[in-house]
C-alpha cells in the first residue's frame, strides 16, 4: 500500500554513536532502463516513533545513510512522473549495511507489470487509480505546505481530498478502503489549515479544523486556523476563545497581543491599546514595534516621559526600523529633549 508523505517533517536527528551501535542503508534508485532518475527522493521513517529523513540520491542514483539505530523503518521512494514505491518494515542491521536497489516505474509501466510485492503494480480497480492520483497530489502538496506556501498547496490538497474521498467510495479492496480512512483524516486537517490561511472563503475551513481539534485538542495549527476562520466570520467571541486556547497551549503570543493593541489604537481606544501593548512587552520586552506604538499612546496622553522612554527603547532595539526616522525626529523636539 502506497503511503502518504508526512506533513510537517521533523528535522533529521543527528545521532552520535559508536559504529557498533548503529547500522547503515545504501542502494540505488533507477528507472526501468537502469538509468538514474533526476529528482528522486528516498524517505526513511521510524515505525516506532515520529522521526523521518529524506535522502537525495546522487547523479548516479546512489544513496547512503549511516548512523541509523537498528530499528524498523518505512522506506518510501518518490519521483515526479513515477509510481511511489513503499516498503515496510525495513530492518536496519546492527553494525552492518542493508542494500536496497529500487526500480521505479511510470504509471504506464506499472499497469503492464504483474504484481511483485513492491506496491508498484496498479490493480484492475477504478478506485485504486483514484487512490494513486489522490496520494500523488497530496505528496506534491506537502513540501509547499511545510514551507508555508499555503496558496500553492491548497489546490493540490483540495484535489487530493476530493479524489481520495471518491476512491473511498469506489475501492473494491476492503482493506485498502479501511487503510484510506486515517489518511483522509490527515488530508482533511491539512486542507482546513490551507483554506484558513489562503482560501478565498476562510470560514469554509471551520468544519475540517473543528474535527481535527476534536481528534487532538492540542493541535496548535488547527487552533491558529480557527482564529483565522473566526476573523473571516467576524465572530469576535470565537476569536477570543481560540486565542485564549492557543495561549494555553503555547503560552502568551506577543504578536497576537500586539495586534489587539493595534486594533484598539486604530479604533481610538487608547486605554485598551495601552493595556495590550504593555502586556505584549511583558511577554517580550524586546518587541520594538510595541515600544513605538506605546510611545504614540503615551504621547496622545501627554505622558512625555513615557513617550521618550519608549521611543528610545524602539531605537535601541530597531535602529534601522521602519519608524526609526520618525522616532529620531520626535526625540529632537524640545518638549521631549529636555525630559529626564
Amino acid at each position: 500500500m502506497r503511503r502518504l508523505a508526512l506533513a510537517l517533517m521533523l528535522p533529521a536527528i543527528c545521532v552520535s554513536l559508536h559504529a557498533e551501535q548503529t547500522g547503515r542503508i545504501s542502494g540505488k534508485v533507477l528507472n526501468k532502463e537502469g538509468k538514474p532518475i533526476p529528482g528522486a527522493k528516498v524517505n526513511l521513517k521510524r515505525i516506532d516513533r515520529n522521526w523521518s529523513k529524506d535522502l537525495i540520491p546522487d547523479k548516479n542514483g546512489n544513496f547512503l545513510q549511516v548512523g541509523l539505530e537498528p530499528k524498523e523503518f518505512t522506506m518510501t521512494v518518490t519521483a515526479e512522473g513515477y509510481v511511489t514505491y513503499t516498503e515496510s518494515p525495513v530492518k536496519i542491521p546492527l553494525a552492518d549495511v542493508i542494500v536496497k536497489n529500487i526500480t521505479l516505474l511510470t504509471p504506464a509501466e506499472a499497469r503492464t507489470q504483474a504484481p511483485t510485492g513492491g506496491a508498484q503494480a496498479i490493480p484492475e480497480d477504478p478506485g485504486a487509480a483514484l487512490d494513486i492520483a489522490g496520494r500523488d497530489a497530496f505528496n506534491s502538496a506537502i513540501p509547499l505546505y511545510n514551507d508555508g506556501k499555503y496558496d500553492e498547496a491548497l489546490p493540490l490538497v483540495d484535489k487530493a481530498y476530493k479524489t481520495l474521498t471518491e476512491a473511498s467510495k469506489t475501492l473494491k479492496d476492503e482493506q485498502a478502503k479501511a487503510d484510506l480512512i486515517p489518511e483522509l483524516l490527515k488530508i482533511e486537517r491539512v486542507l482546513g489549515i490551507c483554506i484558513a490561511q489562503a482560501g478565498s472563503k476562510k470560514e469554509e475551513a471551520e468544519p475540517y479544523l473543528l474535527k481535527a481539534l476534536e481528534r487532538n485538542p492540542k493541535d496548535e495549527r488547527a487552533v491558529v486556523g480557527l482564529i483565522e476562520t473566526s476573523k473571516a466570520k467576524g465572530d469576535k467571541a470565537a476569536e477570543q476563545k481560540y486565542v485564549a486556547m492557543l495561549e494555553t497551549l503555547q503560552g502568551p503570543n506577543p504578536d497576537l497581543i500586539y495586534n489587539k493593541g493595534v486594533e484598539a489604537f486604530n479604533a481610538g481606544k487608547t486605554k485598551e491599546a495601552k493595556a495590550h501593548l504593555t502586556k505584549a512587552l511583558e511577554v517580550d520586552p524586546k518587541y520594538a514595534e510595541a515600544h513605538y506604538l506605546l510611545a504614540m499612546v503615551e504621547f496622545g496622553e501627554n505622558n512625555l516621559k513615557g513617550t521618550k522612554h519608549n521611543l528610545q527603547k524602539y531605537l535601541e532595539l530597531a535602529p534601522a526600523g521602519k519608524n526609526a526616522a520618525t522616532a529620531k525626529e520626535m526625540l529632537k523636539d524640545p518638549s521631549l529633549k529636555n525630559i529626564k
